[in-house]
């Protein structure tokens, strides 16, 4: 049993290399990264402190079998709801002005999924 409740905050101030990730945009893109939400901060600066899990996820079709490893458990999951939350809002928001609001949409799905975004923020602090 527990003694100490779990907690997603740094265990240190955040570091610099999370603007990394939170400006990972494309070239010429002036829309933010999903990253840069305050909560993908939280999550990305504690899987700084304490890395997560990496797993090995299958994908079986027919017998076509791929194999790959990524970044998993609950912060992962909570970084994954935030991409989409974010992604969500702007595919409405393209339904409902057209044309004009696609650019914001197609640059979101170009941004790091959350593995890619846990990945690159460790990358990124052993660097320093």
């Amino acid at each position: 049993m527990a003694t100490q409740a779990h907690s997603i905050a740094p265990r240190a101030p955040a570091t610099t290399h999370l603007a990394i990730v939170a400006s990972a945009t494309t070239a010429g893109n002036s829309s933010a990264c999903w990253t840069a939400d305050p909560r993908a901060v939280k999550l990305l600066a504690s899987c700084v402190a304490l890395p997560p899990v990496i797993l090995e996820h299958r994908s079986r079709f027919g017998n076509a079998v791929d194999k790959w490893m990524a970044f998993g458990g609950y912060r992962v999951e909570a970084l994954e709801a935030i991409r989409m939350e974010v992604g969500d809002r702007l595919l409405q928001a393209y339904h409902q002005q057209g044309p004009d609001a696609y650019e914001p949409f197609r640059d979101w799905c170009e941004q790091p999924n959350a593995s890619d975004a846990v990945a690159a923020v460790l990358a990124s602090s052993t660097e320093h």
